[in-house]
């Protein structure tokens, strides 16, 4: 009987409650472009090559202020023979990244915003914050193979010859936007921003030239790799026994990523709504 109390009372109550907080949660997803900037593109901020897509869910605390948590899922990908340096030309490195993110960050209006009120119904605005992402590069050839690329021990490690990176990383986002309530609740954007990602292998191209020979690598490497993809894959000018311990990045400690695109939210709206 108690528990039915109890039940009956929490729902009251937050039947209640839900016109207070109505505008204060906001309900979103997004598309853009994505690109990326690292050791093979250096200092391209508009090379973008793929697509990029999310979801998110946003507490607002007032019309300036609020904070949105974001998960989205990111193609990245990059090749030397995109750029003319001739450093680039003769390295021929490239890779493809899927890149998954889980964001939280803080959103400044420059304007009141209140969606479906005619006063206020556009803004710019910035935002930034910090994430965490899984990622794993990859090469994909034209027949089909797949290799990924930081199982393949393709660069040394001063400290551990047998180092192979992380797969998870923290980034910490910003960038900046405008929106425009079209309609009652629905509301359209534009935004552009940039993640640092604080780790230099987005592209599993970050120091120097493996030293290891094929029989050095673990068995289960070799397993998965024959020896001739092997020294294609560590230094495709053919020239490893030379560049062996030579630098292989651009020496930057830490690589990036962009995205470019549109967003659509929809805000859970009362009249009763205190903004009014």
């Amino acid at each position: 009987m108690l528990r039915k109390i109890y039940i009956t009372s929490l729902a009251i109550f937050m039947l209640t409650l839900s016109p207070v907080l109505a505008q204060q949660w906001e309900v979103g997803a997004n598309l853009s472009g994505s690109g990326y900037m690292g050791d093979i593109n250096p200092s391209n901020p508009i090379y973008f090559k793929s697509f990029a897509g999310g979801i998110n869910l946003k507490y607002n605390f007032n019309p300036t202020w609020g904070v949105k948590a974001g998960a989205n899922f990111l193609e990245l990908t990059g090749s030397d023979r995109d750029f003319s340096s001739q450093l680039q030309q003769n390295r021929n490195l490239n890779f493809r990244n899927h890149v998954l993110e889980v964001s939280a960050v803080a959103e400044f209006n420059f304007f009141k915003f209140i969606a479906n009120r005619k006063d206020n119904r556009y803004t710019p605005y910035l935002f930034a914050g910090v994430a965490g992402i899984m990622h794993n590069p990859f090469v994909t050839f034209s027949t089909g193979e797949k290799y990924y690329l930081r199982d393949l021990y393709l660069e040394n490690d001063l400290f551990d010859r047998s180092y192979k990176p992380s797969r998870y990383a923290v980034a910490i986002p910003f960038g900046a936007g405008f929106k425009y309530n079209i309609s009652g609740p629905w509301t359209l954007g534009a935004e552009i921003g940039y993640r640092t990602a604080l780790t230099d292998h987005i592209d599993n191209v970050s120091g120097n030239y493996t030293t290891l020979i094929y029989s050095d690598l673990p068995a289960s490497t070799r397993a998965r790799i024959d020896e001739a993809t092997w020294l294609f894959l560590a230094d495709k000018s053919n020239n490893l026994e030379e560049n062996a311990g030579k630098m292989r990045g651009n020496g930057q400690p830490l690589d990036g990523y962009m995205t470019a695109g549109v967003t659509v939210t929809y805000t859970f709206i009362s009249r009763k709504c205190y903004w009014w």
